[in-house]
């Protein structure tokens, strides 16, 4: 039988400061749906709100959400039994991050004629989310390979299917409600990845547990 995985006690504090960056990102994003009053909740995609009123909020939001995926990519690689880890969700999770970042620094177009900016802003926000959700997918999958892992985030498969499900009809079914379906889609982003932020805290507390015990004996 194979010896129980303990990871390095480093995860717990991955976990940590990941998970106020995805708090910090849901917070300024939500708060700003009351703060502009002039933008429609239903219609207007997020990025509009990294130009104008409070945008330096926004902006500083995305950079944080950007250091939590890249401290959650570490973080699970290394928190995870060697055959439950993949180089792919780490690089899919780096280049998630770099399009998040790349995002928040390209303006979009709100007139509806495209800029250079403009491009780089929708193939950058294209990267970010798909780069995301199939790191996220790849990665629930892997968790089964880990014991520890397994059978406390089930919920984390099943919300990384729906949420890919939900990314691609927003982007290629034609439906009203454009802004409110990339919320929702950012939403469930944003879940998963509190969700794993949350257990990989707890995930490192197991590591000092076993090895307090383990000197015990």
């Amino acid at each position: 039988m194979c010896a129980k995985y303990t990871p390095p006690r480093y995860c717990r504090w991955l976990g940590r400061l990941s998970l106020p960056g995805v708090l910090f990102f849901f917070t300024v994003s939500a708060a700003l749906q009351w703060l502009r009053p002039d933008y429609s909740f239903m219609d207007t995609p997020l990025s509009f709100y990294l130009l104008g009123p409070y945008n330096g909020w926004l902006h500083g939001a995305f950079y944080a959400l950007a250091a939590a995926i890249v401290l959650l990519a570490i973080g699970c690689y290394a928190g995870s039994a060697p055959r439950a880890r993949t180089a792919a969700t780490l690089v899919l999770f780096i280049l998630g991050a770099a399009g998040v970042v790349v995002t928040a620094l390209s303006p979009t177009d709100t007139h509806g004629h495209l800029t250079t900016y403009g491009i780089i802003h929708i193939l950058a926000a294209a990267l970010a989310f798909i780069a995301t959700s199939v790191a996220m997918l790849i990665q629930s999958w892997r968790f089964r390979y880990d014991p520890a892992w397994r059978p406390r985030l089930r919920a984390a498969r099943e919300l990384a299917v729906f949420e890919f499900i939900v990314l691609w009809v927003y982007a290629l079914a034609p439906i009203p409600a454009r802004g409110f379906m990339e919320k929702l889609t950012i939403m469930l982003i944003l879940l998963w990845l509190g969700l794993v932020s949350w257990r990989l805290q707890r995930r490192g507390g197991d590591a000092d547990h076993g090895g307090r015990r383990d000197r015990a004996r």
